[in-house]
């Protein structure tokens, strides 16, 4: 996919955009998880941050998307974690039968709590898992597999004594190993789990009536293995939170322009194509304009790049007031002077009407210029209904085009630029087909 802009000097001198190209697939779209931390106002990642992650709590506005960042990790690992136990069920089963022999009763007691009551459950766990909707039931599904593991660990000892044998594999000490990955890999969840699962163990013996030095003895086993695992688990969601805010700054800074706070060309591209695409779901009529600040360089050079700076920002603002009014409308600045905005579902033939509003709103600021009466804009549009093959890069080179008019008329004013049906296929640029009927 190709995007036609031209640079500072060919606006002024150089050929029209239909005939420069720039390539722009080295920018991947961000996935929506992405998108969303990059969303995230800067300032709330910086104060948590500063904050500190001590108690492993971030302000609400920062716990939700946390949630979701970590079911978005977990899934894969609570995947694997399920196939893994169905092994070790099969793998149990087989050196029961094969090489413990133990009594006949406990090893059908055995069969029924591993392969009727917990293989059941991983399966049904894998099988929602790898539903659309997966990750929604991803904390009943880990709360699921906890309890049948810690059942069939609770459960199978006692069976075991009551036959006068004694259940070799350590299913108790799994459970309080895993719970922390289990758990959706939150400390607190992790420890409230681990203590339900000593207190069943004391509580078990106690109606069993064989509570001892036994009991006590495999309740400080269970706590050091317990231990170790909270620890480890305490650790990596320390580091998961520290990820989450480093990558959510990343994320922000790279799709956003830190002067302006508007899109820059990444995020604006990831951006319109998302737009583009729902706009050709639903045939929607979309608007595009080019907007380019007249003498700019004038301006740098007579009064310095922080008066360029300051008159960029109020653009910015205009932009995002003017131009932005709707939850679906986008502009991003696409490097120097300038910017692009894109419009969903305008009314037919009024994407002209929309540029005007905005070139008049900053003619209205009446804003100094070294050598003009004021600063002021100039905007290229177009405006058509996504269909066959046209892109959004097709859209914004015709705009450029109408743009590169708007600067050679004259500047100062909006030029419209009828869509072409198609583009042609040969060339390096962005030469548009003649239309057909």
């Amino acid at each position: 996919m190709q995007r036609c802009h031209r640079n500072r000097a060919e606006r002024h001198q150089g050929p029209p955009a239909n005939q420069v190209s720039v390539n722009t697939t080295d920018n991947p779209a961000l996935t929506p998880e992405a998108e969303n931390r990059a969303e995230l106002p800067e300032s709330l990642l910086l104060a948590q941050l500063e904050r500190g992650l001590g108690e492993l709590q971030f302000v609400p506005a920062l716990e939700r998307p946390f949630r979701r960042y970590l079911r978005s990790r977990l899934i894969n690992h609570l995947r694997l974690a399920c196939v893994a136990g169905l092994v070790l069920i099969a793998a149990t089963q087989l050196l029961s039968t094969w090489v413990l022999a133990p009594p006949a009763g406990a090893l059908q007691w055995q069969a029924v709590l591993l392969c009727g009551v917990l293989a059941p459950v991983l399966v049904h766990a894998i099988w929602v898992l790898n539903r659309p909707s997966g990750l929604r039931w991803l904390d009943a599904v880990a709360m699921a597999a906890v309890g049948a593991l810690v059942l069939v660990g609770l459960a199978l000892p006692a069976i075991y004594q009551q036959h006068g044998a004694v259940f070799p594999f350590p299913f108790t000490e799994l459970a309080v190993v895993v719970i922390p990955i289990l758990a959706a890999r939150r400390f607190p969840v992790a420890l409230g789990c681990v203590l339900l699962v000593l207190f069943a163990l004391a509580l078990r013996d106690l109606l069993l009536q064989r509570f001892g030095v036994g009991t006590m003895l495999q309740l400080f086993n269970l706590t050091m293995f317990a231990s170790v695992a909270l620890a480890g688990g305490f650790v990596q969601e320390w580091v998961l939170r520290r990820h989450f805010l480093s990558e959510g700054l990343y994320l922000l800074r790279s799709v956003r322009d830190p002067l302006t706070q508007l899109l820059n060309r990444r995020g604006f591209d990831a951006e319109a194509r998302r737009i583009w695409a729902t706009a050709r779901r639903e045939q929607q009529s979309v608007g595009v304009a080019m907007i380019d600040i007249d003498h700019f360089k004038q301006l740098n050079d007579a009064w310095g790049h922080a008066a360029g700076d300051r008159m960029l920002s109020r653009l910015a603002e205009v932009l995002r007031s003017q131009a932005a009014r709707r939850p679906m409308d986008l502009v991003g600045r696409l490097g120097g002077e300038e910017f692009a905005v894109l419009w969903y579902d305008l009314p037919a033939d009024t994407v002209a009407a929309q540029a005007e509003r905005v070139r008049q709103a900053v003619e209205a600021l009446a804003l100094d210029h070294p050598q003009h009466a004021a600063v002021t804009i100039s905007v290229g549009c177009t405006q058509l209904i996504p269909r066959g093959d046209l892109t959004v890069s097709d859209a914004l080179a015709v705009a450029d085009s109408a743009l590169y008019r708007a600067k050679s008329g004259g500047r100062d004013r909006v030029e419209y630029a009828a869509p072409p049906r198609a583009f042609s296929a040969g060339g390096s640029g962005c030469q548009p087909a003649a239309a057909s009927d």
